[in-house]
């Protein structure tokens, strides 16, 4: 799925003091960009000495703290708390210097004996947690994370995703499994020779565990809203590439948005770059001058989505469905304008009430079905615009991200009505064009520079 929605949940009002919605699973954006900022990783340059200078010996530091450990970064070794620490926040221990052992090795011919200092394991600091085994194919899935999975919401803050949000995952053991999770997902989803499907579910299952019991915890310290929203955004992530995850997904949008909510309000220092309004100051330059989206896609959809109206029962249903509507009368407009809409869109989802929202995505809700096959399908027409969020992704490779979309798609039409199936011929006409243009790309045959039924 492409993935956009305004960054998921920066202006959309929230009831924080409901204990449901604290917990994601209880049911069945920002400023202007800088120069340096890019949908990449800065490039670092390696640093060199000045001509005829060599570089000065230094102690390595051998009595650091155990978070500058963790970290990898040298530990001024100030008692009670190095810098490091009072800088972020962090409770600063030391490793026990209570008891070393000498241990005398037998000397040989070729090798005189020789004492050996060993210090008993440390415990790790209560902002840590225990460690967990990790195996090989986890290591890979991680890599993957590192290297092509990781989000790229909140916009601007790619650099955020590859050096930091390790870090604070090596801190949070529910974020590791997040990351490991989206990881296994995508990994799953863009390779037909690897197959982490079941790792992906058992990580997710660890993750979120672990996400709501760290939502229930007050007076957050640096690095734990981070892990929060991180792991919320990693989730969503996952969800987008698997083949059952459309539940899952609009219940993490409404989690980002929950995590996004509280960490403005409560005014929180983060590694994440989430100051009102920067996703459109990013974005709306890259959509100023691009072509409108042919009528020739726009009118059938319009049509197909008004011939819903009589079948609508619940208000939440009218309320998506004028937010429907719009998208398509705003694609009509301009590029600017439909993706403005569409991000208002995402919003109806976090508007919804716990109940409501139980209620809008109960499978057996037929209208809400089929209201949900009709927005799956105007995302389609909505890739065009949506690759801008991510310009450097848009390899002809990560097309099968939009296999899952397709496939929920395709699930609601397997399980409507006979009689509901006609109010599905258009998207269904979607899906199963994106299908074959995804599969002509993997097998190397189509030659357009996007989607054919998105060529203008």
């Amino acid at each position: 799925m492409s993935h956009s929605s305004n960054s998921w949940g920066t202006s959309a009002p929230i009831d924080l003091d409901s204990a449901e919605e604290v917990s994601l699973y209880n049911h069945a954006s920002w400023p202007e960009p800088t120069e340096r900022e890019r949908d990449s990783p800065p490039k670092k340059t390696p640093r060199t000495l000045a001509p005829n200078l060599t570089r000065r010996s230094h102690k390595k530091s051998r009595g650091g703290c155990l978070n500058c450990k963790c970290r990898k970064i040298k530990c001024q070794e100030t008692k009670p708390s190095c810098e490091n620490c009072l800088i972020k926040e962090l409770k600063c221990e030391y490793p026990s210097q209570a008891s070393t052992k000498i241990i005398r090795r037998p000397s040989s011919a070729s090798r005189p004996s020789r004492a050996v200092v060993r210090q008993d394991e440390p415990k790790l600091p209560a902002t840590l947690s225990p460690p967990t085994s990790f195996n090989m194919d986890d290591m890979r899935c991680f890599h993957h994370f590192l290297t092509v999975a990781y989000p790229h919401l909140p916009l601007g803050n790619d650099s955020v995703w590859v050096q930091d949000i390790p870090i604070f995952a090596q801190q949070h053991e529910y974020l590791m499994h997040a990351l490991l999770g989206l990881g296994a997902s995508h990994l799953t989803r863009m390779s037909a020779h690897s197959d982490y499907s079941t790792a992906a579910m058992i990580h997710q299952g660890q993750a979120i565990k672990g996400l709501n019991e760290a939502l229930a915890k007050e007076n957050r310290s640096y690095g734990e809203s981070d892990a929060l929203l991180a792991a919320c955004y990693a989730l969503t992530f996952q969800a987008s590439y698997m083949t059952d995850g459309m539940t899952d997904f609009m219940t993490m949008v409404r989690g980002c948005a929950l995590v996004t909510h509280q960490i403005q309000q409560q005014e929180t220092r983060t590694a994440f770059n989430l100051e009102q309004d920067m996703h459109f100051r990013i974005m709306l330059p890259r959509l100023e001058h691009l072509r409108n989206i042919s009528p020739t896609l726009i009118t059938p959809a319009m049509v197909a989505v008004d011939a819903l109206r009589p079948l609508l029962r619940t208000s939440m249903d009218h309320h998506f469905y004028a937010s429907l509507s719009s998208v398509l009368s705003a694609l009509q407009q301009s590029p600017k304008t439909g993706y403005l809409a569409f991000n208002r869109l995402y919003a109806t989802i976090w508007d919804m009430s716990h109940d409501q929202f139980a209620v809008f995505v109960d499978p057996h809700n037929t209208a809400a079905q089929l209201l949900m096959a009709h927005f799956l399908a105007v995302q389609m027409l909505m890739v065009p615009l949506l690759v801008y969020e991510a310009p450097a992704r848009r390899e002809a490779g990560m097309a099968r991200a939009l296999l899952a979309s397709v496939e929920w798609g395709e699930k609601i039409w397997e399980r409507a009505p006979e009689d509901m199936r006609p109010y599905l011929e258009w998207a269904r006409e979607v899906f199963q064009t994106m299908r074959s243009e995804v599969e002509a790309l993997d097998r190397g045959t189509y030659r357009g520079t996007t989607f054919r039924i998105l060529v203008h």
